[in-house]
């Protein structure tokens, strides 16, 4: 069994998210307009098609609409061999099973979140009762659409979304409203309804509790690559912040007489239509009781269908309570009635979705919501696994956890909360054409595992030929994910992530041995780590030609249990909160301290990518032991070590003539080891400092991110392979430009 690091905050668990996106350049920008004209007009050729061919269908006989054992079918077409296919539906303890509940008013977590100013988009057979008491008010539903009234349909919509009446059937996120439509023009609805930074009223959920009828598939169809895959996935690829959700199905309740691949793996490879997608979030049903004690305590149910893809993908991706939800039904408006399967499930995932974009644009920086991809990397990163650790064809990653993935977004080290040690950091990062992404990051907490995922939303797939279980890869753009750690002798060691074994091997645990090539969602767990820094790793697969077709992909990534990281950070020091008085480290890619290091305190470390700035204020007072070391990309290129003989501060340690009016002072000058500059800003500002040798060149340059606050300070730079002569310094603030001559000896 697997459990990542938890900690405590406000009662839930916390973990560490990094998350990383830039925007598209104006030529990908238009590529993809381009790209959206080109799919909408494809998908219009395809409904018209579709029209045209349920008529004939219908003229042979085939029913268009059957409705039976609870379930609604509708004939949306033909395969590629002209038969016949149906759409079917997969038929209020889920709040408290998934602990969306600790977000309510009221909840462990002091929130109020419950899908405030939130829409989510329904896709189902036909109408659901929008006059029902736990409705009313909050479905909106063209009249253009099949206007049968349904129980799945209302069943769903009240799941999700339910309020105002009975209270045991209260939904996920009962305070947001419903965007209600049926299956037919499935695709082109999604793509105009979703969100948009141009269209912040589209919807950024999409739940699908619907799939083909397994009895109209033939074998080579269960797990394929398909058209309808294939539509799906660049219908989220165009609009990245959309999250389909989507049932996994319900075959194996169905008799093996009828459908012999029910039986003919085990219960394995009954995923089909839209499940096969590669961005699109495919959830299984799970029986949990609502006094089961631990976060593992629950079992797949007994109808809902097993993965994997005919890649080997890990699908299902989660799981989720698909029994016993007890929710609204059509018969009259106050009617309600218990449910099943993997529609339900799909359901409360939708819900637990919006309650998190809900949550985390509330607590962003930037106060936007997540993109599609680390909203799949949030929920794999935090699922409660089962069985053999890592994920399988059974459950995927494990139940969704709300109160898991909330206290991710809570910790967020770049979020808006509090002023407290936090170890979760949320980015979203495009990675270009020939480079890769790199994060340096030291454990927490060596008795916990250090994990990392990445979640990436991929281009449509090609279409593959009808061979069963053809095992070539959909992926476009194959990111790779891995963790190394460089061992105090310079070796590395290097950590891959979770991988199952495919169709030859569907029960088989996962492994961890080598990449994955397969997976839009790729996770590495460090079992025991150590205090020392881990680099993680994405890059496009190496092999890959071209590495990138489309130049550029998104990505998402999440780290738990990471004491400290950096990419291009700042770390700032300060008297008395960050007064050190027991042996510790500090890691950063640039360190500024004033803070002190109290005697007899022996084996502190500041270590820094870049530099390490000893502001006027730092103490290392008598007998203290204090270590800078400087190891950008780890490779040590300057420290120094100094054992307090009395009482070390900024009185003690700088000469008098820095304390003139000068705008910068460089001592000593002439430097042979270390050139000391010490500066002062009478306001606020970011700060250049320019080396250049005699003959004009540049040779040195540092350039802060962020503003420095007002007051003194001092940068050492490193001039022991400077050959002997004559350099200028130029240091350049918002108040002054200055520059000063040094002489290296």
């Amino acid at each position: 069994m697997h459990r990542i690091y938890q900690k405590s905050v406000f009662g839930v668990s916390v973990l560490f998210f990094i998350s990383v996106f830039s925007q598209d350049n104006n030529d990908i920008n238009n590529r993809l307009i381009e790209d959206q004209k080109k799919f909408q007009s494809e998908i219009a050729k395809r409904e018209s098609n579709q029209r045209q061919d349920v008529e004939r269908l219908k003229s042979l006989g085939f029913p268009e609409f059957i409705s039976k054992d609870g379930n609604d079918k509708q004939l949306i077409g033909s395969d590629e061999n002209g038969k016949p296919m149906y759409y079917t539906t997969l038929n209020a303890g889920a709040a408290q099973m998934t602990k969306a509940n600790i977000l309510y008013a009221g909840g462990s977590a002091g929130l109020n979140i419950s899908g405030q100013n939130m829409v989510i988009g329904q896709w189902d057979y036909s109408k659901p009762r929008t006059t029902h008491e736990l409705l009313s008010g909050k479905i909106t539903y063209n009249s253009s659409q099949n206007q049968t009234i349904t129980r799945h349909s209302t069943n769903i919509a009240g799941t999700m979304v339910g309020n105002n009446g009975e209270a045991e059937a209260k939904g996920i996120a009962f305070n947001a409203t419903l965007h209600a439509y049926d299956w037919v023009n499935d695709v082109s609805e999604m793509l105009n309804e979703a969100y948009t930074p141009n269209n912040t009223a589209g919807i950024l959920v999409a739940n699908n509790s619907y799939g083909l009828d397994p009895l109209y598939l033939q074998t080579y169809q269960f797990g394929k690559y398909n058209a309808t895959a294939q539509s799906w996935d660049n219908l989220m690829y165009l609009r990245p912040y959309l999250q389909i959700v989507k049932a996994a199905g319900n075959s194996r309740e169905i008799d093996p007489n009828i459908v012999p691949q029910v039986t003919a793996k085990g219960g394995y490879d009954l995923l089909e239509g839209a499940g096969i997608a590669k961005n699109v979030l495919v959830v299984a049903s799970a029986k949990k009781n609502l006094n089961m004690n631990s976060d593992e305590d629950f079992d797949i149910s007994s109808f809902s269908s097993y993965g994997p893809t005919d890649d080997g993908r890990i699908k299902p991706d989660l799981c989720a309570p698909g029994e016993t939800i007890y929710s609204s039904i059509e018969t009259y408006d106050s009617a309600y009635g218990t449910y099943k399967g993997t529609s339900s499930a799909t359901a409360v995932v939708s819900g637990i979705i919006t309650l998190l974009q809900q949550y985390y644009k509330s607590v962003s920086p930037s106060q936007s919501y997540m993109q599609s991809s680390t909203v799949r990397a949030l929920l794999a990163h935090t699922a409660n696994d089962k069985g053999t650790e890592g994920p399988d064809y059974i459950y995927g990653w494990g139940m969704a956890d709300s109160k898991r993935a909330v206290a991710a977004i809570h910790d967020n080290i770049e979020g808006i909360i509090g002023d407290y040690k936090k170890s979760t950091l949320i980015k979203e990062i495009s990675l270009n054409q020939g480079n890769k992404y790199t994060l340096y990051v030291v454990p927490l907490d060596i008795t916990q595992p250090l994990s990392a995922t990445i979640s990436w939303t991929d281009p449509q797939g090609n279409l593959v030929n009808n061979t069963v279980d053809l095992s070539t890869p959909n992926l476009v753009n194959d990111l790779d994910l891995k963790i190394v750690k460089v061992n105090s002798n310079g070796t590395e060691t290097v950590y891959y992530p979770w991988k199952l074994g495919g169709m030859n091997n569907l029960t088989a645990a996962a492994t961890k041995n080598s990449p994955n090539n397969v997976d839009t969602i790729e996770r590495v767990d460090i079992k025991n780590p150590t205090k020392d820094t881990y680099k993680i790793i994405i890059s496009p697969k190496t092999s890959t030609t071209p590495l990138l077709p489309s130049g550029v992909q998104n990505f998402s990534i999440v780290v738990s249990n990471v004491d400290f990281c950096y990419k291009e950070d700042l770390k700032i020091l300060t008297s008395p909160v960050d007064d050190i008085s027991t042996p510790q480290t500090i890691w950063a890619k640039q360190i500024v301290a004033s803070n002190k290091i109290i005697a007899p305190v022996q084996n502190v470390e500041y270590i820094a990518s870049k530099d390490i700035i000893l502001k006027p204020g730092f103490q290392a007072e008598n007998s203290s032991g204090f270590h800078a070391i400087i190891t950008p990309c780890f490779d040590i290129i300057s420290a120094f070590r100094y054992i307090a003989q009395k009482r070390v501060s900024d009185e003690g340690i700088l000469p008098e003539a820095i304390k003139t009016g000068s705008n910068f002072t460089i001592f000593p000058n002439p430097s042979k080891q270390e050139a000391h500059i010490k500066f002062r800003l009478e306001n606020a500002s970011a700060v250049k400092i320019s080396v250049y040798d005699a003959s004009g060149k540049i040779i040195f340059v540092n350039q802060s991110n962020e503003a420095f606050p007002k007051g003194e300070y001092l940068k050492t730079i490193d001039v022991s392979q400077y050959a002997s002569g004559i350099y200028l310094v130029s240091l350049e603030c918002n108040d002054f430009k200055e520059t000063k001559k040094l002489i290296k000896k």
